[in-house]
């Protein structure tokens, strides 16, 4: 139930954060990141599949790996540690 329900408020985040960033609202583009990076902290831990993704998105484009470090490195540790599983080179256990 816990991980239905953390995939739902993650799926929510997440489509919320990509309408933020496609949108021509004003701040559009930190909105957009900040709900992206929740719901993908959402996401991450109960949706393995996520971090392949994550993971394949951040080798393929660049500009995406250095949003997403900057928001690791700026995170709280236990929230950035959820992240990191998505770096580049990372494991997938």
């Amino acid at each position: 139930m816990l991980r239905i329900l953390c995939r739902i408020i993650g799926g929510a985040f997440a489509l919320l954060g990509a309408l933020a960033l496609i949108l021509p609202i004003p701040l559009g583009l930190i909105i957009g990141m900040i709900f992206l990076t929740i719901g993908l902290m959402f996401l991450i831990p109960s949706t393995p599949s996520t971090a392949r993704h994550v993971r394949t998105l951040r080798t393929k484009s660049s500009k995406f790996d250095r949003a997403m470090s900057n928001m690791t490195r700026r995170l709280p540790a236990p929230y950035s540690r959820i992240l990191s599983r998505t770096e580049i080179g990372a494991f997938d256990w």
